[in-house]
């Protein structure tokens, strides 16, 4: 008796299915055509180069709070979560390229990750970074951060920094920037 209202039911219920199915197809496409270039590294052009390198005997950190030398490396402890401003390196010489941040870490006691992060700030103060995030006790090994940068898009500097989620104990040596052309079909 109640069939061609089943029926339309149906037929709505799907209708509005397809279209929030469009819907997310539709956002994930913009996501991944806008917002989504600033996640993803492209290839390098050429070998990275070193455009900086960082020294426990010669260098200060911005942020000396926790900060010793241990063994010529930094040993950075925190008690919580709290982000360390190590350096900051001046605009790199090329309009768009890929930055490499490198070194050697070995941490002790993290229950939460800590993380080796290349960050810069964007005409409107939001922050873009990568990071490689390590947890527990660890060896020396090496870390490495690509960044892709974009000078129309941020500020004219980097900041190289240690994030911890937790408590615990980050030791880094080896602190190299490095940097390499976009491959232009990769941009």
């Amino acid at each position: 008796m109640f069939d061609w209202f089943d029926e339309l039911k149906a037929s709505v219920e799907t209708g509005i299915a397809s279209g929030i199915e469009a819907g997310f197809k539709a956002l994930g496409e913009s996501f991944n055509n806008g917002i989504g270039e600033w996640f993803q590294v492209p290839e390098p052009a050429e070998p990275y180069r070193l455009i900086r390198r960082f020294d426990p005997a010669v260098d200060r950190t911005i942020n000396q709070d926790g900060i010793t030398l241990e063994q010529n490396s930094w040993k950075i402890e925190s008690y919580g979560e709290k982000k360390i401003l190590l350096f900051e390196i001046a605009e790199p010489s090329m309009s768009e390229c890929l930055l490499m941040c490198e070194a050697e870490v070995k941490t002790a006691d993290l229950c939460k990750p800590a993380k080796l992060t290349l960050s810069a700030k964007n005409s409107a103060g939001w922050i873009w970074h990568r990071y490689e995030a390590v947890q527990g006790t660890t060896t020396w090994h090496t870390c490495k951060v690509p960044f892709h940068y974009k000078r129309e898009k941020l500020s004219d500097s980097v900041s190289v920094s240690i994030e911890f989620e937790s408590g615990g104990v980050f030791w880094l040596r080896n602190l190299k920037i490095l940097q390499a052309a976009v491959k232009p079909d990769s941009a």
